[in-house]
């Protein structure tokens, strides 16, 4: 008995990690990775191994994940090439920066590779503040400072940045600025080229996210490299997510709309005002009204539109799509007011003609058939109260292939 024990441990330590794999139609798939081939994924399930088509692959998840005892990152990198990584550390030495993930793991590039670095978490307020001053077009780098209150921002050149403070040239005067006055730092590419469109992004279990061109499986490991040829490796039980999605998902937040039209319920007497109630009530992009996160009942939706009641939108759609799926929910900052008519028309046949309310008992979820629809067309309707807490938020609001 006492020497069956042992065996018994190890054959559970030696257990390979179980992933769930999640396909575009919604079904599920649970088992190891064991072969992943140029168009299939092979798992094996408690029946036997799946072949599974890449091309109908939305992600794979880690079923279980580790308690990461690794510390938390201090620092947030994005690179150009879209990867974002949680990392320990980051200094730059004559144009090459080097990121830090642990004592015995960090990565070199030339700042050329850097798009942004954030040294303090952000918070609701400082993390919009921080994409709007990323959308700026800028005419260099920029400093970043402030702290989870408030931010401001410098244009001029970032040099060499250490564990203690960063240089940054400003008006042609050389700045030793302390790290813990910077919130961030942005960097001007003049010749800087698109993102490239990578199809898979591996989440790690230290929470970065690395913009994969091509995967490989090799025993326990997962070896993917970036659109520039650079290889990373991490044991599969480190990998928290591979979301092959890129390509396949397109949100409605980053499509360009045919038009877009808002009725106010009473019109003013002046032109001004009625332009600043019309500015007001605009469409709002992957934020709710009030400028903050989308969120409904609790949950924040880092994607998705918001809009006010007498809102119609129309978009001709990019591609061949089969569904369209959202959260419909009135925003958590005005409920329990609110209730507005949506339909969702598709080719000018009606798909959806529901009613949100802010006293809503539940989130309304919408799972709708567009395969063939070529023009997408949404109306909000108000249902009361001339508009009053017509907040109308649709969380993750996207196209699937």
């Amino acid at each position: 008995m006492h020497a069956i024990l042992p065996l018994m441990v190890l054959s559970v330590l030696a257990a390979p990690p179980q992933f769930d794999v999640l396909l575009l139609d919604g079904s599920r798939v649970s088992g190891s990775l064991i072969r992943w081939d140029v168009a299939q994924v092979v798992i094996e399930t408690s029946t036997g191994p799946t072949s599974l088509d890449k091309g109908k692959l939305a992600s794979i998840t880690l079923h279980s994940p580790p308690a990461d005892s690794a510390a938390k990152p201090a620092v947030w990198v994005d690179l150009v090439d879209g990867s974002q990584l949680a990392a320990a550390e980051y200094t730059v030495e004559k144009g090459r920066a080097k990121i830090a993930f642990s004592a015995i793991e960090s990565l070199e590039v030339p700042t050329a590779e850097i798009d942004a670095v954030r040294f303090q978490p952000a918070s609701e307020v400082t993390v919009l503040e921080w994409s709007r001053i990323r959308g700026k077009k800028l005419r260099g780098d920029v400093l970043v400072t402030g702290n989870s209150n408030a931010i401001d921002y410098h244009q001029g050149a970032i040099e060499d940045v250490t564990d203690t403070k960063a240089r940054f040239i400003l008006d042609g005067q050389a700045l030793g600025v302390k790290r813990a006055k910077i919130f961030g730092l942005i960097y001007f590419h003049a010749t800087a080229a698109s993102t490239p469109e990578c199809p898979y992004t591996v989440i790690d279990s230290a929470g970065s996210h690395w913009a994969a061109a091509s995967l490989k499986l090799s025993e326990d490991k997962i070896e993917f490299t970036s659109s520039g040829g650079r290889t990373t490796r991490r044991r599969l039980d480190q990998i928290a997510k591979i979301d092959l999605s890129c390509g396949k998902i397109v949100y409605l937040s980053d499509l360009k709309t045919d038009s877009e039209v808002f009725t106010p319920h009473s019109f003013t007497v002046t032109g001004k005002e009625l332009a600043c109630r019309l500015e007001f009530s605009r469409i709002r992009r992957d934020e709710n009204l009030e400028s903050k996160s989308l969120r409904i009942r609790g949950q924040v939706y880092r994607k998705g539109l918001a809009l006010r009641s007498r809102s119609e939108l129309a978009w001709t759609l990019p591609g061949k799509f089969s569904r369209l799926e959202a959260v419909a929910g009135i925003d958590d900052d005005v409920r329990p007011l609110g209730n507005v008519r949506l339909q969702i028309l598709g080719d000018g046949k009606t798909l959806l003609d529901t009613s949100v309310a802010g006293n809503d008992e539940n989130v309304k979820p919408i799972s709708l058939d567009v395969s063939g629809v070529r023009r997408l067309v949404l109306i909000v309707e108000s249902q009361g109260n001339f508009g009053t807490g017509d907040h109308l938020d649709l969380g993750n609001l996207r196209l699937i292939k």
